[in-house]
Protein backbone atom coordinates (compact mmCIF):
# COMPACT_ATOMS: atom_id res chain seq x y z
CA UNK A 1 0.00 0.00 0.00
CA UNK A 2 2.91 2.60 0.95
CA UNK A 3 4.14 1.45 -2.69
CA UNK A 4 1.10 2.69 -4.15
CA UNK A 5 1.02 5.69 -2.59
CA UNK A 6 4.22 6.68 -3.16
CA UNK A 7 3.89 6.13 -7.13
CA UNK A 8 0.74 7.77 -6.75
CA UNK A 9 2.30 10.66 -5.54
CA UNK A 10 5.34 11.17 -7.95
CA UNK A 11 2.77 10.99 -10.48
CA UNK A 12 0.74 13.85 -9.08
CA UNK A 13 3.88 15.86 -9.04
CA UNK A 14 5.05 15.11 -12.24
CA UNK A 15 1.65 16.04 -13.60
CA UNK A 16 1.73 19.16 -11.94
CA UNK A 17 5.08 20.45 -13.55
CA UNK A 18 4.01 19.22 -16.67
CA UNK A 19 3.46 22.34 -18.91
CA UNK A 20 0.19 23.18 -19.80
CA UNK A 21 -0.45 23.21 -23.86
CA UNK A 22 0.07 26.73 -25.78
CA UNK A 23 -3.24 28.10 -26.26
CA UNK A 24 -2.90 29.55 -29.78
CA UNK A 25 -4.81 32.49 -30.91
CA UNK A 26 -8.24 31.62 -32.99
CA UNK A 27 -6.20 32.81 -36.39
CA UNK A 28 -3.97 30.41 -37.65
CA UNK A 29 -2.48 33.33 -39.69
CA UNK A 30 0.38 35.38 -38.70
CA UNK A 31 2.70 37.96 -40.04
CA UNK A 32 5.39 37.13 -41.90
CA UNK A 33 9.15 39.12 -41.04
CA UNK A 34 7.43 42.03 -39.32
CA UNK A 35 11.01 44.13 -38.59
CA UNK A 36 10.69 47.05 -38.69
CA UNK A 37 8.95 49.49 -36.97
CA UNK A 38 6.19 50.73 -39.35
CA UNK A 39 5.28 46.88 -39.92
CA UNK A 40 5.34 46.34 -36.27
CA UNK A 41 2.38 49.46 -36.15
CA UNK A 42 0.39 48.55 -38.84
CA UNK A 43 0.71 44.60 -38.88
CA UNK A 44 -0.46 44.02 -34.94
CA UNK A 45 -3.31 46.41 -35.88
CA UNK A 46 -4.55 43.41 -37.71
CA UNK A 47 -2.62 39.80 -37.32
CA UNK A 48 -3.04 37.88 -33.76
CA UNK A 49 0.63 36.40 -34.58
CA UNK A 50 3.80 38.16 -35.43
CA UNK A 51 6.86 36.44 -36.72
CA UNK A 52 10.34 38.51 -36.49
CA UNK A 53 13.92 37.67 -36.77
CA UNK A 54 16.54 38.66 -34.01
CA UNK A 55 20.48 38.90 -34.21
CA UNK A 56 21.96 38.52 -30.76
CA UNK A 57 25.31 40.86 -30.04
CA UNK A 58 26.99 39.13 -27.29
CA UNK A 59 29.64 42.10 -26.32
CA UNK A 60 26.79 44.27 -26.31
CA UNK A 61 24.59 42.08 -24.36
CA UNK A 62 21.82 42.76 -26.62
CA UNK A 63 18.82 42.04 -29.24
CA UNK A 64 18.27 43.41 -32.45
CA UNK A 65 15.90 43.12 -34.92
CA UNK A 66 16.78 41.78 -38.05
CA UNK A 67 16.68 38.88 -40.91
CA UNK A 68 20.54 39.28 -41.85
CA UNK A 69 23.40 40.32 -39.73
CA UNK A 70 23.48 43.97 -42.10
CA UNK A 71 20.34 44.63 -40.70
CA UNK A 72 21.66 45.70 -36.62
CA UNK A 73 23.28 48.55 -38.55
CA UNK A 74 19.38 50.05 -38.37
CA UNK A 75 20.04 49.79 -34.20
CA UNK A 76 16.41 48.59 -33.87
CA UNK A 77 16.39 46.99 -30.36
CA UNK A 78 14.24 44.10 -29.89
CA UNK A 79 12.49 45.92 -26.83
CA UNK A 80 12.07 48.72 -29.03
CA UNK A 81 10.51 47.07 -31.26
CA UNK A 82 8.08 45.94 -28.67
CA UNK A 83 6.97 49.44 -27.93
CA UNK A 84 5.35 49.67 -31.90
CA UNK A 85 3.43 46.70 -30.60
CA UNK A 86 -0.24 47.13 -30.08
CA UNK A 87 -0.97 45.29 -26.88
CA UNK A 88 1.83 43.36 -26.87
CA UNK A 89 0.61 40.94 -24.32
CA UNK A 90 -2.63 40.17 -26.51
CA UNK A 91 -0.01 39.23 -29.71
CA UNK A 92 1.47 36.17 -30.00
CA UNK A 93 4.97 36.30 -31.43
CA UNK A 94 7.32 33.63 -33.02
CA UNK A 95 10.72 34.64 -32.83
CA UNK A 96 13.36 33.52 -35.65
CA UNK A 97 16.66 33.36 -33.91
CA UNK A 98 18.96 34.19 -36.59
CA UNK A 99 22.15 33.57 -34.92
CA UNK A 100 21.16 31.42 -31.77
CA UNK A 101 23.60 28.77 -30.75
CA UNK A 102 24.91 27.15 -27.49
CA UNK A 103 27.07 29.47 -26.54
CA UNK A 104 24.29 32.41 -26.43
CA UNK A 105 21.30 31.00 -25.79
CA UNK A 106 21.55 31.61 -21.74
CA UNK A 107 22.08 35.34 -22.99
CA UNK A 108 19.07 35.11 -25.47
CA UNK A 109 17.01 33.48 -22.96
CA UNK A 110 17.41 36.24 -19.91
CA UNK A 111 17.22 39.16 -22.36
CA UNK A 112 14.15 37.57 -23.71
CA UNK A 113 12.61 37.17 -20.14
CA UNK A 114 13.54 40.69 -19.28
CA UNK A 115 11.92 41.86 -22.31
CA UNK A 116 8.61 40.07 -21.59
CA UNK A 117 8.46 41.08 -18.02
CA UNK A 118 8.82 45.19 -18.98
CA UNK A 119 6.04 44.22 -21.59
CA UNK A 120 4.04 42.69 -19.25
CA UNK A 121 3.85 39.42 -21.74
CA UNK A 122 3.42 35.89 -20.51
CA UNK A 123 4.15 32.98 -22.39
CA UNK A 124 2.89 33.81 -26.01
CA UNK A 125 6.11 34.06 -27.85
CA UNK A 126 7.84 31.30 -29.96
CA UNK A 127 11.81 30.89 -30.23
CA UNK A 128 12.74 29.40 -33.42
CA UNK A 129 15.83 27.48 -34.82
CA UNK A 130 17.50 24.46 -36.19
CA UNK A 131 20.17 24.28 -33.21
CA UNK A 132 18.94 21.65 -30.71
CA UNK A 133 21.20 22.26 -28.01
CA UNK A 134 20.52 25.99 -27.71
CA UNK A 135 16.90 25.50 -28.08
CA UNK A 136 17.45 23.49 -24.64
CA UNK A 137 18.61 25.74 -22.88
CA UNK A 138 15.77 28.03 -24.22
CA UNK A 139 13.40 25.77 -23.25
CA UNK A 140 14.97 25.29 -20.24
CA UNK A 141 14.51 28.90 -19.01
CA UNK A 142 10.78 28.48 -19.43
CA UNK A 143 10.05 30.08 -23.06
CA UNK A 144 8.88 28.26 -25.54
CA UNK A 145 10.50 26.79 -28.68
CA UNK A 146 9.83 26.04 -32.38
CA UNK A 147 12.06 23.34 -34.00
CA UNK A 148 13.30 24.12 -37.26
CA UNK A 149 13.15 21.00 -39.36
CA UNK A 150 15.24 19.96 -41.91
CA UNK A 151 14.13 20.39 -45.70
CA UNK A 152 14.43 17.49 -47.54
CA UNK A 153 14.69 19.55 -51.21
CA UNK A 154 17.32 22.05 -49.07
CA UNK A 155 19.73 19.48 -47.38
CA UNK A 156 19.30 17.03 -50.48
CA UNK A 157 18.37 13.94 -48.21
CA UNK A 158 16.00 11.10 -48.55
CA UNK A 159 12.36 11.10 -47.14
CA UNK A 160 13.67 8.21 -45.08
CA UNK A 161 16.56 9.80 -43.74
CA UNK A 162 14.65 12.83 -43.27
CA UNK A 163 12.06 11.38 -40.99
CA UNK A 164 14.48 9.22 -38.83
CA UNK A 165 16.52 12.52 -37.92
CA UNK A 166 13.52 14.91 -37.63
CA UNK A 167 12.04 11.77 -34.87
CA UNK A 168 15.74 11.80 -33.31
CA UNK A 169 16.08 15.51 -33.23
CA UNK A 170 12.02 15.56 -31.72
CA UNK A 171 12.92 13.21 -28.90
CA UNK A 172 15.98 14.78 -27.94
CA UNK A 173 14.40 18.36 -27.57
CA UNK A 174 10.22 17.59 -27.49
CA UNK A 175 9.70 21.18 -28.70
CA UNK A 176 6.53 23.66 -28.16
CA UNK A 177 6.15 23.26 -32.54
CA UNK A 178 7.74 22.30 -35.50
CA UNK A 179 8.20 24.55 -38.49
CA UNK A 180 9.30 24.44 -42.14
CA UNK A 181 8.67 26.15 -45.67
CA UNK A 182 4.93 25.12 -46.84
CA UNK A 183 6.12 23.11 -49.41
CA UNK A 184 6.56 20.88 -46.90
CA UNK A 185 3.03 20.46 -45.76
CA UNK A 186 2.18 16.78 -46.79
CA UNK A 187 5.46 15.21 -45.02
CA UNK A 188 5.08 17.02 -41.96
CA UNK A 189 1.12 16.29 -41.51
CA UNK A 190 1.65 12.92 -42.62
CA UNK A 191 4.69 11.46 -40.45
CA UNK A 192 3.98 13.72 -37.49
CA UNK A 193 0.84 14.39 -37.40
CA UNK A 194 0.89 14.73 -33.23
CA UNK A 195 3.35 17.76 -33.44
CA UNK A 196 2.41 21.78 -33.23
CA UNK A 197 2.89 22.11 -37.17
CA UNK A 198 4.29 26.11 -37.85
CA UNK A 199 4.70 27.08 -41.48
CA UNK A 200 5.73 29.80 -43.55
CA UNK A 201 3.94 30.37 -47.19
CA UNK A 202 6.55 33.05 -48.59
CA UNK A 203 7.02 34.81 -50.67
CA UNK A 204 3.98 35.04 -52.08
CA UNK A 205 0.98 37.87 -53.03
CA UNK A 206 -2.50 37.64 -52.15
CA UNK A 207 -3.87 36.31 -55.17
CA UNK A 208 -6.55 34.28 -55.10
CA UNK A 209 -4.49 31.22 -56.32
CA UNK A 210 -2.04 31.45 -53.03
CA UNK A 211 -5.34 32.67 -50.53
CA UNK A 212 -6.64 28.57 -51.90
CA UNK A 213 -3.13 27.44 -50.48
CA UNK A 214 -3.31 29.02 -47.49
CA UNK A 215 -6.80 27.97 -46.71
CA UNK A 216 -5.45 24.39 -47.52
CA UNK A 217 -3.19 24.67 -44.94
CA UNK A 218 -4.65 26.18 -42.19
CA UNK A 219 -7.71 23.24 -42.59
CA UNK A 220 -5.43 20.80 -41.23
CA UNK A 221 -5.79 20.35 -37.39
CA UNK A 222 -2.09 19.62 -36.84
CA UNK A 223 -1.14 23.06 -38.94
CA UNK A 224 -0.89 26.01 -35.83
CA UNK A 225 0.13 28.49 -37.54
CA UNK A 226 1.19 29.94 -41.18
CA UNK A 227 2.65 32.56 -41.60
CA UNK A 228 2.06 34.78 -44.88
CA UNK A 229 3.30 38.14 -46.51
CA UNK A 230 -0.92 39.24 -46.95
CA UNK A 231 -1.25 42.58 -45.55
CA UNK A 232 -4.20 41.00 -43.69
CA UNK A 233 -5.51 37.90 -42.29
CA UNK A 234 -7.80 36.42 -45.11
CA UNK A 235 -11.21 33.91 -43.90
CA UNK A 236 -10.58 30.06 -44.10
Amino acid sequence: MKQVFIIIAALSIFTSCTRPDFEYPESKIWAHRVNDTTAAMEKSKHFDGLEVDIFYSGYQDKIFVGHDIEDTTNNLLLDDWFNYIRQPSQKYFWIDAKNLDNNNAEAISQNLLSIMNKHHMNDNIFVESPDVKALKTIKDAGLRVILWTENIVWNNIDTTTWIEHTKKTINKLHPDAISNEAEMFELLVRYFPEQNIHLWQTPASPNEENKKITCKLCSNESIKVVLVDYDEPIAY
